[in-house]
């Protein structure tokens, strides 16, 4: 009975070892947590992902249960499902690598192995030719599904704008029909009137049409005057879209005609601005231009300042009983008009048109559709930025930028000493120069690099200056600005620009060096005007004073612990004033 029931493990073990798809004992197996059956990883992987691709229903190649790659459970070899290999596998392995050399080396085996080979590889050929395939047919499904979706979106908000175009006409016809009521009413009762005057003129003798006389004439007066109040009260057929662009729309009257006809003065309106920011006004010509001289009016739109482009314009001229319109599309460009030479005639516009020897125009413009209005607005956006920059330059215009570079910084880090750029004279006559103390100043010493602008000579006022450390990583530059009104020879800046360590470790220094960009500015463009004035009405003799090198700093006190050799020898001499005199000019030296 032993034997017997452990014949039958070997044989469920052996069939439970067999990947269902590739009929080979399974590598890396792969169990479902359905159905208990083991797979190749790399079988059961394929299937999925060829099973996804066809028809997006990844399952089970055994029990046909929905699930991906991570539905599957990992089987350890070790494990009582995945037993190792037993030792003459191991060594049957072994023997068949060994025999499989032997036949590389056989010529007679080389053509049938590499025939072998051929075959595998133009089989994985056809299989990546069918995937490419169905990826393709896969990729043009999706797009003609983007396509098919955008395009039932469009439709949609055409269909929604349809409706509510049909509702507007609806809307406007039952306005209509309301007032063919009320005018049916009204031309009803006159009719009446009418039929009751001549029923009178029909009945009465002759003797009683003597006395009625009056009566039925001033009937009909009435009924005359009362036939030319009758009128169509309507607002003009207009239509809101919000596919089309609300058109910008403005009116001009035109004064005095009959002394402007004879002299054909050019008559132009007010600028107008439409929602984009381009600027348009009208040309009348009185009595014609051109051909149309003496026959026609004339009028033109002119764009004056803006965006260049195809607009839809249109006329309208403003009568009691009627309009006269004109509409058109045309590529503006600037200052360069479009209309019409023969837009109504003299003599209709004489007639039908002048109320108190003028008449009144209306005229609108607008872009072609929204895509046209937003292409003309991200233009006129483009150029107010560049309007607004070249206004920045402007109103605050720099009166010194350079980069200065300073010297051996390493020496100066360790002794703390003070390094100095040259004079640097700005456009208007200011003299200025840095202070750089790698090593720190002061109470900062050994912890920060401080640095300070000193203001040598010029006007004493209000600037605004900025100091930038640069490095070799644009990200890394440090940048500080200040506004301050600072005076001649009290330096101002910052003790603690930046921290020591990081100045030396992280590439500020280079070939032992430092580059700073500094930038000097009035607050604006009227107090550098007036700041130049004043330089140039200042006296020579205060044009260069003398230097005191107090240190001025906005993050701490003044300090003089780091004076240069120059200034304590200045202030050595003092002591010998009253026993040498010296010239004016010695002195400022």
């Amino acid at each position: 009975m032993a034997s017997g029931s452990d014949d039958q493990l070997v044989q469920c073990q052996s069939e439970s070892l067999q990947c269902p798809i590739c009929m080979k004992h399974v590598e890396d197996p792969r169990l479902c947590a359905q159905c208990s059956k083991l797979f190749c990883y790399s079988c059961i992987r394929q299937w999925l992902q060829k099973a996804d691709d066809e028809h997006g229903n990844p399952a089970c190649p055994y029990c046909r249960c929905s699930c991906t790659i991570d539905n599957f459970v990992k089987i350890l070899e070790g494990s009582p499902l995945y037993p190792c290999k037993p030792t003459a596998e191991r060594n049957t392995a072994t023997d068949q690598l060994t025999a499989d050399a032997a036949t590389r080396n056989n010529p007679d085996h080389i053509l049938p192995r590499l025939e072998k080979l051929l075959l595998e590889t133009q089989g994985f050929l056809n299989e990546t030719d069918k995937r490419v395939t169905q990826e393709l047919d896969k990729q043009h499904t999706l797009l003609k599904q983007t396509k098919d979706n955008l395009i039932k979106t469009v439709n949609l908000m055409v269909q929604q704008e349809l409706k509510e175009i049909h509702q507007q006409f609806h809307a406007k016809i039952a306005e209509i029909n309301a007032w063919s009521e009320i005018l049916t009413n009204k031309l009803d009762k006159h009719q009446f009137d009418i039929s009751s005057a001549k029923a009178t003129l029909d009945q009465s003798s002759p003797a009683e049409l003597i006395v009625k006389q009056s009566e039925i004439e001033t009937a009909c007066a009435k009924l005359t005057d009362g036939l030319k109040s009758v009128s169509l009260n309507v607002k003009p057929h207009s239509f809101k879209s919000n596919l089309i662009p609300e058109p910008s729309s403005w009116k001009f009257t035109v004064h005095k005609y009959s002394s402007i006809r004879r002299t054909n003065e050019i008559q132009y309106s007010d600028f107008a601005t439409d929602d984009i920011g381009s600027v348009w006004r009208l040309e009348v010509h009185p009595c014609g231009f051109d051909d149309a001289k003496n026959t026609s009016l004339s009028i033109f739109l002119q764009l004056y300042n803006g965006i260049e482009g195809n607009y839809h314009y249109s006329f309208e001229l403003l009568g009691p009983g009627r309009n006269h319109f004109y509409e058109a599309e045309d590529y503006f460009e600037l200052r360069k008009g479009w209309g019409q030479n023969h837009f109504i005639d003299l003599k209709s516009l004489q007639e039908s048109f002048l109320v108190d020897d003028g008449f009144e125009l209306k005229f609108s413009i607008r872009a072609l559709n929204l895509v046209d209005k937003y292409g003309k607005m991200k233009k006129r956006a483009d150029l107010l930025t560049t309007e607004v920059d070249q206004l920045k330059k402007i109103a605050y215009p720099d009166c010194f930028d350079e980069v200065i570079n300073i010297r051996n910084v390493v020496d100066a880090t360790r002794s703390a000493a003070c390094l100095y750029s040259d004079i640097l004279c700005d456009d208007i006559g200011g003299r200025w120069r840095l202070q750089i103390y790698p090593g720190g100043n002061a109470e900062c010493k050994g912890q920060f690099i401080s640095i300070f602008l000193e203001f040598c000579a010029g006007i004493p006022n209000k600037y605004e200056f900025t100091v930038a450390l640069l490095h070799p990583n644009v990200k890394k530059i440090i940048k500080k600005s200040l506004e301050y009104s600072i005076q001649p020879s009290q330096p101002f800046g910052w003790k603690t620009f930046l921290g020591r360590e990081e100045l030396i470790n992280n590439g500020y220094i280079q070939k032992d060096s430092l580059s700073i960009r500094l930038t000097i500015k009035p607050p604006s463009a009227t107090q550098k005007l007036h700041y130049l004035r004043q330089q140039m009405e200042l006296p020579r003799e205060y044009m260069q004073p003398a230097r005191k090198e107090s240190v001025i700093s906005n993050d701490s006190k003044p300090t003089t612990s780091q004076e240069p050799f120059e200034t304590r020898l200045r202030k050595a001499s003092i002591s010998f004033k009253n026993l040498f005199v010296k010239a004016p000019s010695t002195e400022q030296q």
